[in-house]
């Protein structure tokens, strides 16, 4: 009875070891400056990095390892995990509030495109103006490099979507 006990208990943790979702962020409150007296704040719900589509949500403060297969030179199946195991095909992507004083100064994206041709992607931005998404520009990225963007306004959140490899025809 003891030992079977034990084997049941093993495998019921286990399962919950191995089962973890590596694409399911769990609830958390988001909180960002806006200036030296006021913050934004919000209750964030369990949710996922990775969308159908392959659409990578982030909130300010969140850093992913996205590992892509290509197809066609479109990126695809797209999986969020915890470390890289595979940099040849692990997009690093982080996106964060920079502010100094309590004061906001601007929103920062870094995608580090580890393929050997330049990638493309595009983006949209939940404007805490106006509480609603927006497509923006941003650059391609060359290959085996991490490019930068830039906004001077309140991003709650940023989708990106649409990567593909470019080629030269």
């Amino acid at each position: 009875m003891k030992k079977s006990f034990f084997v049941l208990f093993f495998l019921l943790i286990a399962s919950f070891v191995f089962s973890e979702d590596n694409n399911v962020r769990p609830p958390f409150e988001l909180k960002m400056a806006v200036d030296e007296e006021q913050y934004f704040s919000a209750q964030i719900d369990q949710s996922t990095y990775v969308l159908p589509n392959n659409w990578i949500q982030l909130f300010p403060g969140e850093e992913v390892y996205i590992e892509a297969e290509v197809e066609d030179n479109a990126l695809v199946n797209f999986k969020r995990v915890p470390e890289i195991k595979n940099p040849a095909k692990t997009l690093v992507i982080s996106f964060k509030q920079i502010s100094e004083e309590k004061l906001h100064k601007y929103m920062f994206l870094s995608v580090k495109n580890p393929f050997d041709k330049e990638l493309k992607y595009s983006a949209a931005i939940c404007l805490l103006k106006y509480g609603k998404w927006v497509e923006t520009d941003v650059l391609n990225i060359g290959p085996g490099i991490a490019a930068s963007e830039l906004w001077s306004d309140l991003i709650t959140s940023i989708a990106l979507y649409d990567f593909m490899l470019l080629t030269d025809e």
